[in-house]
């Protein structure tokens, strides 16, 4: 397993993070929790960029859709553009080019009162040339984790998502180049929390 962290690595990012969700929560740009009907509830927050201070690059760009069996996510941001943001030191990473390479990953607290996180997940894998990166996938209490505990809260855990760069698409290196985690997390990582 590579450069998956324990939640001092994600936790160190809350409070930046927090701080930034709330001045785009004041402004009225992020919905609160919202019930879809038939069992279904959908949150929505913010995507923010690589580093200890990033910023929103995707205000609303995540959302989260839960049931009593699992959550359905999406991340949907600008594209990178190659060779200006920080790639991987760790992971299997072919360089800066075209098309890139990204993956999303959920890392879960099945008990959002526990300092650690349960579980990390591969949610999905996308290589693209447009000017949006969308990423969709769906966690369930029957999912196999990448790295610790299945799923086992879907309506209550405290999900944080993660998009990892992998650089350009190397055929000879799939799929292992997109299911493989990058690190050092959370650095290079664009994340959304939802606590």
């Amino acid at each position: 397993m590579t450069d998956v962290p324990k939640h001092r690595d994600v936790v160190s990012r809350r409070s930046v993070l927090k701080a930034g969700a709330a001045s785009v929560a004041a402004l009225g740009l992020v919905g609160p929790v919202a019930a879809t009907g038939h069992g279904v509830t959908s949150e929505t927050e913010d995507v923010f960029g690589q580093g200890p201070s990033g910023s929103v690059v995707a205000p609303g760009g995540a959302t989260i859709k839960r049931t009593a069996k699992g959550i359905s996510m999406n991340v949907s941001m600008p594209t990178p553009d190659s060779g200006e943001y920080q790639y991987p030191e760790s992971g299997v990473y072919a360089g800066a080019g075209h098309p890139e390479a990204f993956s999303l990953w959920a890392f879960v607290f099945n008990d959002p009162a526990s300092e650690d996180w349960d579980g990390a997940f591969f949610v999905a894998g996308h290589v693209v040339g447009g000017s949006t990166l969308n990423l969709s996938g769906r966690v369930s209490t029957n999912s196999e984790p990448f790295a610790g505990e299945p799923l086992d809260n879907p309506e209550g855990a405290e999900v944080h998502l993660a998009v990892a760069p992998h650089g350009a698409l190397d055929p000879e290196l799939m799929p292992e180049q997109i299911k493989t985690p990058t690190g050092p997390g959370p650095t290079i990582w664009w994340l959304a929390l939802f606590e």
